[in-house]
């Protein structure tokens, strides 16, 4: 499906039951999303046609109306939406409103290496309300991959992951999916739950994985025959994540239908 309002409207409804985003969270997403199709009717100051994929920057004031969240209500929220993947966004000052991006998960052309998923926003030239997103990689030692130990400060580790924090969720999503690979695998303490969801939170915090990416990941990891058999926890998925990805990625592309040449 073309990138644009449909195609986003559509990827944000399916991860709502994943991801669990807030009411205001919500209420933001759908504010950039009218707003930035609206923008979208309007000419480019340097003449050039506008696209989805285009950065745009709506005010303060504008947002607060369409979604109805204070301002503070929206610092907290889009933070929470580019966590998640929704979103990318630069802020300038108070001087001038911040850029905002629209992503589109069902477009990445990888769907498991953050090299290819997360972004970064480099360029400050919002002469055309758009913005520059270079995709890079995040540098990572090797201590902070291959560690299967939580590399938490004590105060994060006392942190509790609630039942319906994506980190918690993405960890029972893997048990769910070993347990049906293995009935017989030991159910997991509330102390260990807390563990999985912490190494998740590292995956995203430290890693700059998105949590559709680690969705990925366990449902490939699960399904490939040498891999299930390897990957029975959160510290094991985050360890072998870069192992794993080059074959993930081949074979999701293989699968991915063939554009018609007139699409």
């Amino acid at each position: 499906m073309k990138f644009g309002y449909l195609s986003i409207s559509i990827n944000f409804a399916r991860q709502i039951p994943m991801l669990n985003p807030t009411t205001g969270e919500i209420a933001l997403f759908h504010a950039l999303l009218d707003l930035k199709n609206i923008d979208m009717n309007f000419p480019s100051t340097t003449g050039k046609k506008k696209t989805w994929a285009d950065g745009f920057d709506p005010t303060s004031a504008t947002l607060q109306l369409y979604s109805g969240l204070s301002a503070n209500g929206i610092v907290k929220a889009r933070e929470k939406l580019k966590a998640l993947g929704f979103i990318d966004f630069k802020s300038r000052g108070r001087r001038k409103s911040t850029i905002y991006k629209l992503l589109d998960l069902g477009s990445d052309k990888s769907a498991f290496n953050s090299s290819d998923n997360s972004v970064d926003i480099s360029s400050d030239n919002s002469s055309d309300n758009s913005v520059t997103l270079i995709k890079t990689k995040q540098d990572k030692t090797n201590t902070n991959n291959t560690s299967e130990k939580s590399q938490a400060t004590p105060h994060e580790q006392k942190k509790k992951f609630s039942a319906d924090s994506v980190e918690y969720r993405l960890a029972m999503y893997l048990f769910s999916k070993i347990k049906q690979n293995n009935p017989q695998h030991k159910d997991l303490t509330e102390s260990q739950e807390q563990k999985w969801a912490d190494h998740i939170r590292l995956m995203i915090e430290r890693d700059n994985r998105s949590p559709q990416q680690i969705k990925n990941m366990i449902d490939w990891s699960q399904a490939d025959s040498f891999w299930r058999q390897n990957i029975l926890s959160t510290a094991k998925l985050r360890k072998q994540y870069d192992t794993m990805a080059p074959k993930a990625n081949s074979e999701w592309q293989t699968q991915q239908p063939r554009k018609r040449v007139y699409e």
